[in-house]
């Protein structure tokens, strides 16, 4: 049996309650075979009581320590819990775990995976020095799509014959389409009219997620359409700025924020279009729970979303952060029931393959070649 300590920075970030990194890590522990995978999870943040919650009533193996970013006591600490645990594998999740992590790989003779799941538009200083300086102790390396593999290549000095290319998938099998009775629950609960079409976007309220700009083009499709309405599910910064936008553009009553939701399904299922308009992305959990859901996806080319979803075959493509063109390709699915409902079905077609079951055999499969290789 491979035992793989994780390392990650935190499970949450403002806004999101448990984020798609650490929901990945839950699906891979609860699927992966005991007998050759055994995983351990340790949070560098100190207790985040949802995420414990989250983990423990799975009864998934979770420690926390309190360390600060940039604490001196990072590299002993981690050092002692991969000896405690008897890790042969440090899997490392986010700029302190991959810094720190690979030093203290080094330490206790362990290989040191470093996981990448976004593209940022820029890093730290301090962090483009330490990906220099550590490039050449990084002893495998995992992307979670071509986008973040090429970034991790170019930015983050992952030297490339260490790098391999796959996303964590989602757990189809647990994922049950809601009932029209929950469908109608939410809309009632947002105040969404009966009559009229429902745009829904869902994820963290960040400026990265585009969303100004995405009421923005909103408010061009509203001008043509007086009952269509926009729904955004989740919380963030972003939130004050959002609501503004709406404000300005005399649309308030139309676009619904109605937060942080644990289960998107419904709120998705009740669009008629399903939207990111992110400026940057690593692998957008909804994307696929959209594509699950047979719903017309409108999005920019973002991480993953380049290789999900083929322009106009099960989806439509936009660029980041021109309204006009995404107003233009919400417009023209609102007017094609046919377009819309063909690019639903192509859609739940393909996502058969980002299923995590598939993930999980890989991910088995690179650590018995990291193992088999150190």
């Amino acid at each position: 049996m491979i035992r793989v300590l994780h390392i990650i920075d935190k499970l949450s970030v403002d806004g999101s309650g448990i984020h798609g990194i650490a929901r990945a890590l839950e699906w891979w522990a609860s699927r992966i075979d005991p007998a050759k995978v055994s995983f351990r999870i340790l949070s560098l943040r100190g207790r985040e009581e949802e995420a414990a919650g989250f983990f423990e009533n799975r009864g998934i193996d979770l420690k926390f320590v309190k360390l600060g970013k940039f604490d001196p006591r990072t590299v002993p600490i981690l050092c002692r819990e991969a000896l405690a645990y008897r890790a042969d594998v440090l899997h490392l999740h986010g700029y302190a775990s991959t810094n720190f992590g690979r030093v203290a790989s080094r330490i206790v003779s362990r290989p040191n995976v470093v996981h990448e799941h976004v593209v940022f538009p820029s890093q730290p200083l301090y962090q483009e020095w330490a990906d220099a300086l550590l490039s050449g102790i990084t002893d495998s390396s995992l992307a979670i799509s071509d986008a973040v593999a090429e970034y991790m290549v170019r930015t983050r000095r992952v030297p490339e014959k260490t790098l391999d290319t796959f996303f964590y998938g989602i757990p189809f099998d647990e994922f049950a389409p809601p009932n029209e009775d929950q469908i109608a629950a939410v809309r009632r609960e947002a105040g969404i009219p009966e009559s009229g079409k429902v745009i829904v976007t869902a994820g963290r309220l960040a400026p990265q997620k585009g969303l100004v700009s995405f009421v923005a083009a909103f408010a061009k499709v509203a001008e043509a359409d007086p009952l269509v309405q926009l729904v955004i599910v989740g919380e963030g910064p972003e939130r004050g700025p959002v609501e503004a936008a709406a404000r300005e553009a005399g649309i308030s009553d139309r676009v619904h924020l109605v937060g942080f939701r644990k289960d998107v399904r419904p709120w998705i299922a009740m669009g008629n279009i399903f939207v990111i308009p992110s400026y940057y992305e690593g692998g957008p959990i909804t994307l696929l729970e959209a594509m699950r859901l047979s719903r017309a996806i409108v999005s920019t080319p973002v991480g993953l979303v380049p290789q999900a979803i083929r322009d106009g075959v099960n989806g439509l493509l936009v660029p980041s952060g021109e309204p006009e063109k995404l107003a233009g390709a919400m417009s023209r699915i609102l007017a094609d029931e046919n377009l819309e409902k063909r690019l639903g079905a192509q859609a739940f077609q393909d996502s058969d393959v980002w299923d995590v079951q598939v993930a999980v055999g890989r991910l088995v499969r690179f650590y018995e070649r990291l193992i088999g290789s150190w």
